[in-house]
């Protein structure tokens, strides 16, 4: 008799846990009703500094086998992290296989991972799925991005087709092919936050795999609960991250309209401040700090974690 999960490749979930045992005990509870047969999941806890690990090892004693978990000595960042479940994925398996990113803040519905592997099937590339707020309003299902002012931006709802293709899927809910992991590599570790799956994709892109996105797949996203979606944090490997993905894989005219209008943008935001109320100010001048502090990082190729201790500025 055949297997269940013959003629289903296999798939690694891989959840990154930092201080956020209640978001990733809550979607493994979703993902243990997957009506996909042949999936494993990993769970990375990234030194999270709160009691995770004794959570999620008490997960385990109550129901044992249902997910590995992996425990980093130190915080390595989203990429980093990840890239501990990815090798110790590889090592499991010599065929063909899929890693699936999933943010631990996500949760899904049993039908989400098999369009999802039928989409990456069809192209031999990555998929993405439609992400959405918890209320089931739309969220997003990749970005793109104006490669003369830098900016990047998600495509509105209307334009969302099944299949269709994106310039760069989200790592919150990313499944991608122990073939394309094997041609261009693990996940670049110095982003450590923010713009290292936009680097990730484009990187698969050129080397010839496809990203599109499967409108079944649908997985509920509450977004930013581990970093805060507006802290200061986050700002700086938002800019500083953005600046290092644009100058890998822009054109040389491209670089310098960028780099021109960054500045632009900068100068911009000194003179807002002297527009608006104290209070205003206040958070404004931390942010324009921020930007600059990101700024001034990247033009000195500075990677990592971030060495400033931000929160002097507030």
């Amino acid at each position: 008799m055949a297997s269940p999960s013959a003629g289903f490749p296999k798939v690694y979930i891989l959840l990154l846990n930092y201080r956020g045992a209640n978001d990733t005990l809550a979607c493994l509870d979703s993902l243990r009703h997957l009506t996909y047969p042949n999936f494993q999941i990993v769970v990375i806890d990234n030194a999270s500094p709160d009691d995770s690990v004794n959570r999620l090892q008490a997960r385990l004693t109550t129901n044992p086998g249902e997910f590995h978990l992996i425990v980093s000595p130190q915080n390595l960042g989203f990429s980093g992290g990840n890239n501990l479940g990815i090798g110790w994925a590889l090592r499991q398996s010599e065929h063909d296989a899929f890693i699936w990113l999933l943010n631990n803040d996500t949760v899904v519905k049993p039908e989400t991972l098999t369009p999802l592997v039928r989409e990456a099937l069809k192209t031999g590339g990555l998929a993405g799925s439609l992400l959405l707020y918890p209320d089931g309003s739309y969220q997003q299902v990749g970005t793109r991005i104006n490669w003369w002012s830098g900016g990047a931006k998600g495509y509105r709802e209307s334009q969302v087709t099944d299949g269709m293709p994106v310039e760069t899927l989200t790592g919150a809910s990313m499944l991608i092919p122990f073939s394309a992991i094997r041609n261009v590599g693990l996940m670049d570790a110095s982003f450590f936050l923010y713009f290292e799956d936009g680097e990730y994709s484009l990187r698969c892109a050129r080397a010839g795999f496809p990203l599109t996105v499967a409108t079944q797949s649908r997985v509920f996203h509450k977004e930013g609960a581990t970093t805060g979606r507006k802290s200061l944090p986050t700002q700086y490997y938002f800019h500083r991250n953005r600046m290092r993905v644009l100058f890998m894989y822009a054109s040389l005219p491209q670089k310098c309209a960028i780099g021109l209008y960054a500045v632009f943008r900068m100068l911009r935001s000194v003179v807002k401040l002297g527009m608006n109320t104290a209070v205003e100010r206040s958070e404004m001048r931390a942010s324009t700090c921020v930007q600059w502090l990101a700024l001034v990082d990247f033009w000195k190729g500075m990677s990592g974690p971030c060495p400033h201790k931000l929160e002097n500025l507030q």
